[in-house]
């Protein structure tokens, strides 16, 4: 028999929730192969099988699971996991119910359940064959502790948000740069970008690219505070950028940006909208951001100052376009197209110098924007 356990996917979750098993209850298992879907406040990931066997399933789909937990077994016989089954049922203990395993329920357990309205599906999510009253007074008091109807509980991810807020708040002393540029060839760039690959090449997509090629002049802006005070630089610039499709925020990194064509990262973009609206990250798709793209693009937003995540010292939002008619030299009027980059720094490694230095050579690269084809 081997234990299939809950390896450790986010350290900020003390507990997941176990969405769907792959493969059914009871079926065999042939080496290493995907086994469930497990999702963390951060991503989905496929919780692969360590042997050869005959799935037992202890924890099912729709449960919370917690790190460490055994949520299957693997038995070498389909003889050896019926003779476990039949152990587990003769003996008077709460153990863990494969989806549509008959419930035992004391009849004072079942008393209580009525008494306070909770339903057999309760009791069911509860994982367990032998359900007594000890197993039912914390459904008991979770129902007494729900919000009334007219309150509404924020969701895991959500929480999570309000959590790297709150620590960039309190321990973040940031301050702010803007900078207006005139996108009126980076968007015709964009355009033709578009049309010759098939990519929906955008301006933040030219902005990751941008601000990914100024790496090297700008090492302190890609770099992370460490605990004693020193600064650990990095090699590459991975981008990070936040994304809301209403299923909560997340931040997909762009790795290696630089090395990457607008395309490129167009279709990566592309790629992780799809994503975020149905919430199906894999964790490596959110780790290793050391700078942050704050897209706010919705028409009529000029200026946003988006939150330095933890563990960065520098994130840059891009606003919606903004038509101005100008006079040329020639004294006639011109339509221009203007967005605002919004630079927000950790003060205590980046002065204001560094941050409007920065600026210029993005808004430099964004006004004369063919390196970035």
């Amino acid at each position: 028999m081997i234990g299939i356990e809950l390896p450790t996917l986010n350290t900020n979750d003390s507990s997941y929730t176990l969405v769907e098993w792959l493969v059914p209850d009871g079926n065999s298992v042939k080496g290493e192969e995907p086994l469930a879907v497990v999702e963390t406040s951060k991503a989905s990931e496929e919780i692969e099988s360590t042997g050869s066997g005959i799935l037992h399933v202890l924890v099912g789909g729709g449960q919370d699971c917690r790190p460490g937990q055994t949520i299957a077994y693997l038995f070498e016989s389909a003889e050896e996991r019926d003779s476990y089954r039949a152990s587990a049922a003769a003996t008077p203990v709460a153990t863990s119910a494969p989806p549509g395993a008959e419930l035992n329920i004391t009849d004072a357990a079942r008393a209580l359940a009525d008494r306070h309205g909770v339903s057999e599906a309760e009791l069911r999510g509860l994982g367990r064959t032998v359900i007594r009253t000890a197993d039912v007074e914390p459904l008991v008091r979770r129902a007494a502790s729900a919000p009334a109807s007219d309150e509404r509980r924020l969701s895991r991810q959500q929480r999570t948000v309000g959590a790297v807020v709150t620590e960039s708040m309190r321990t973040v002393p940031a301050a702010a740069a803007y900078a207006k540029v005139d996108v009126g060839q980076a968007e015709e760039l964009a355009r033709q970008l578009s049309e010759r690959t098939g990519s929906f090449v955008s301006l933040p997509v030219l902005l990751i690219k941008a601000l990914a090629r100024r790496h090297a002049a700008h090492p302190l802006m890609f770099a992370a505070l460490t605990d004693d005070g020193a600064v650990r630089e990095s090699e590459r610039a991975h981008v990070g950028v936040t994304m809301d499709a209403g299923r909560g925020l997340y931040t997909p990194v762009v790795h290696d940006a630089a090395e990457l064509s607008s395309d490129r990262i167009a279709d990566l973009l592309t790629g992780f909208r799809s994503k975020a609206f149905r919430g199906t990250f894999q964790a490596a798709e959110l780790a290793g951001a050391n700078i942050m793209v704050a897209p706010h693009t919705t028409e009529g937003t000029i200026l946003a100052t988006p939150i330095v995540f933890p563990g960065q010292t520098c994130v840059i939002s891009i606003g919606a376009v903004d038509d101005q008619v100008l006079l040329d030299t020639q004294g006639t009027p011109r339509t221009h197209r203007f967005v605002h980059l919004g630079l927000v720094y950790d003060h205590r490694v980046v002065n204001g110098r560094d941050a409007m230095a920065l600026l210029k050579d993005v808004k430099e690269e964004l006004e004369a924007p063919a390196a970035l084809g």
